[in-house]
């Protein structure tokens, strides 16, 4: 699994989450967007999100070890993702 899996997933869920009004402006999401800060997400929506991505990747995954002010950025969360599952032998 990689990064671009992961930012491909997380893209396709926001769409299904925001509807078609917003999802058109996803195409484009960028690595430095903070899911949370930028108000695409709430606090359930992103914890929702959490839980998707781990069914995606067929396991739980531990973000203990990703910096909390990192975890709801799109690039950070995508690439801690993709290492763990590299790591694990999942991906």
């Amino acid at each position: 699994m990689t990064n671009s899996d992961i930012h491909s997933f997380i893209r396709a869920h926001l769409s299904n989450q925001l509807g078609p009004a917003r999802a058109a402006s996803l195409n484009g999401l960028p690595d430095d967007c903070d899911l949370l800060l930028s108000g695409l997400l709430d606090s359930l929506a992103f914890v929702q999100l959490i839980a998707a991505i781990c069914e995606f990747c067929g396991r739980e995954i531990d973000f203990d070890a990703l910096d909390p002010e990192q975890m709801s950025v799109v690039g950070p969360l995508c690439e801690y993702v993709a290492d763990v599952m590299a790591r694990d032998g999942s991906g």
